[in-house]
């Protein structure tokens, strides 16, 4: 019998909302196109080069992600703050629960992106974010926490958290409590760079 996948929701990404306007081309059938073989993101000469790497990280995310395992126990790692592709003190701070398994997934993201980017890992007993929702440890209060212990004050010069979707309605007592502008980024990871590059 087949282990249990954990679910990464990559049925709940919009990536509708990232794609320009003038690009002659609707989403929806530029997506026909796409999963019909007949089109690829490259062939569309009004995205960026980075809009381009961000639409094929997201579109793509089932060929590269790896197979999470469905698991009923935390797998903790120290709640810490890491630093992926060399971010200065612009990068953006993406907040998320002390998971290993979350921890893979998002470092197999920024493999495939170029996008500087400090990850504050906030703790959660080991649970994965919708886990820690669930059971009430993702809070101000341990945001807060992991805001001093690891320093990241001293890291950039903004004061700018991108939290995870699933935590949105957290994001006005996070305000509160940490004294930075929060913003709610998007449920599933794989849609992050795109989610950046729009906000840029």
């Amino acid at each position: 019998m087949a282990a249990l996948k954990a679910w990464l929701y990559l049925d709940r990404m919009d990536l509708s909302r990232y794609w320009p306007e003038n690009a002659g081309i609707s989403w929806d059938d530029f997506l026909t196109q796409f999963r019909d073989g007949k089109t690829s993101i490259d062939n569309c000469a009004f995205l960026t080069s980075r809009q381009k790497q961000s639409f094929s990280i997201a579109l793509e995310a089932e060929n590269y992600l790896p197979q999470i395992p469905s698991i009923d126990v935390p797998q903790p790692i120290a709640p810490d703050l890491f630093a992926l592709n060399e971010p200065g003190n612009n990068a953006p701070i993406i907040v998320t629960a002390n998971n290993r398994l979350t921890f893979d997934v998002l470092a197999t993201i920024w493999a495939q992106e170029t996008i500087p980017a400090y990850f504050l890992l906030v703790d959660c007993g080991g649970n994965t974010v919708d886990m820690a929702i669930v059971f009430e440890k993702f809070t101000p209060e341990v945001l807060v926490d992991a805001l001093e212990k690891s320093g990241a004050k001293d890291k950039v010069s903004h004061r700018k958290l991108l939290v995870p979707g699933l935590t949105s309605s957290l994001v006005v007592d996070f305000k509160e409590s940490t004294g930075w502008d929060v913003e709610a980024g998007p449920v599933c990871a794989a849609e992050i760079p795109l989610f950046l590059t729009a906000n840029a």
